[in-house]
């Protein structure tokens, strides 16, 4: 068994299901043996983004979008390095949708983890590109006027090629499950975990 994990505890709000997203890579990256030398971790800004203090592999704590970006230069840099990605539905939807769309249709060998929770939650729970529409929130208080984006039909749209998938992070034996085929795939890879936020995420049952 390898060990991946820092010295620093996770700081995540008691609950949240990003303790299960950092349980369930660590548990695909054992199962196909990957050294912490051989791995790169980019990390966006917000939640999940914590991640970034938690692991002992090499690692970029990007600008806010641009997490993506980064891993596409360090792949091509260097193909022999197993790269990813940690973000949330805001910096990888959002303000960084070019770069995913990019990478998507370059078909790069990347691995994209995103922890979508429906909300901006590290700045307190805004309206984000996943949304439901109608939703009130601290933004939208009248009731989300934007279509949700839907991750799947996207990528799949842009390029029919892709690995990508939407789980529920509750079912952490798939999460599992497609973090490691993620991983195995030889091309750009999106695994979308459906979260509930323990401190926001109630507005959007109001």
């Amino acid at each position: 068994m390898i060990n991946y994990r820092s010295k620093i505890n996770p700081t995540w709000c008691p609950g949240c299901h990003n303790f299960l997203v950092f349980s369930a890579v660590q548990a695909a990256f054992n199962a196909l043996e990957l050294k912490p030398s051989d791995l790169v971790i980019n990390y966006d800004i917000g939640c999940v983004g914590n991640m970034a203090d938690f692991f002992k592999t090499y690692g970029v704590h990007t600008l806010h979008g641009r997490a993506i970006a980064v891993a596409m230069g360090e792949k091509m840099i260097n193909p022999n390095l197993t790269v990813c990605v940690f973000g949330g539905d805001g910096g990888t939807y959002g303000e960084g949708l070019n770069h995913l769309i990019a990478a998507a249709r370059a078909n790069i060998n990347i691995t994209v983890f995103v922890s979508n929770n429906f909300l901006y939650s590290l700045t307190t729970g805004q309206t984000s590109p996943t949304t439901p529409k109608g939703s009130r929130t601290k933004s939208t208080p009248l009731g989300n006027p934007s279509e949700p984006v839907n991750i799947v039909e996207l990528l799949k749209a842009v390029n029919p090629h892709v690995f990508v998938k939407s789980v529920d992070a509750k079912n952490i034996a798939e999460v599992t499950k497609n973090f490691k085929e993620a991983l195995e795939f030889k091309g750009f890879a999106l695994v979308e975990t459906l979260q509930e936020c323990v401190a926001f995420g109630k507005q959007l049952k109001s």
